[in-house]
């Protein structure tokens, strides 16, 4: 074999199955349970953009997210129980307790997203530094995000965290929440 043709070959064995891949959505947009490429976008970007607009503490963005309705699964980093809010509850909560830090930053990666219809789950890594002075507290996780789609796009109606690891000092946490109290009075 020549190696212009060796080199045939092994191109089309390697870029074969990627451009069998990339034709898959327009095959699935024959079936109405498939999720596009479009949706698959959709969602990875509304489980980054929670990180990221929560980080820039851009609220209204991070509610655009959201279902009406929202559960959050924090068992494994904090303990306690499954939860149920709405949605502006829940941005609450993130309100009393994430001003209080000079910075955060939710790196939010290697998001994979399955489902059909209108249902969808996206699992990806995270990992959530929390700065306060000179302290600082980090998480390293899994997420798995639940979404549906509504008319107004797709949207997360359930968060769980699955705690991989921890650095520096929990405390912060509680230093960040009475810094935001005190600010309110």
């Amino acid at each position: 074999m020549s190696p212009v043709t060796r080199r045939q070959v092994v191109a089309s064995a390697v870029f074969a199955p990627t451009l069998a891949a990339t034709s898959l959505p327009a095959l699935s947009k024959q079936s109405t349970a498939a999720l596009t490429i479009e949706d698959k976008t959709a969602i990875a970007e509304a489980v980054a953009g929670i990180g990221l607009y929560a980080d820039l503490r851009e609220w209204n963005r991070v509610r655009s997210y959201f279902a009406a309705r929202v559960t959050t699964d924090y068992t494994s980093l904090f303990g306690g129980e499954v939860a149920t809010s709405d949605r502006d509850a829940l941005i609450a909560q993130w309100q009393g307790l994430l001003p209080g830090f000079d910075a955060t930053q939710h790196l939010i990666t290697n998001i994979v997203v399955e489902g059909a219809g209108n249902d969808a789950v996206a699992r990806s890594h995270v990992r959530a530094t929390h700065w306060f002075d000179t302290r600082l507290w980090t998480v390293g996780a899994s997420y798995l995000h639940r979404l549906v789609r509504t008319p107004e796009g797709w949207r997360v109606s359930a968060i769980a965290i699955r705690r991989l690891y921890e650095e520096g000092d929990r405390a912060v946490l509680s230093a960040a929440a009475d810094r935001v109290n005190a600010a309110a009075k």
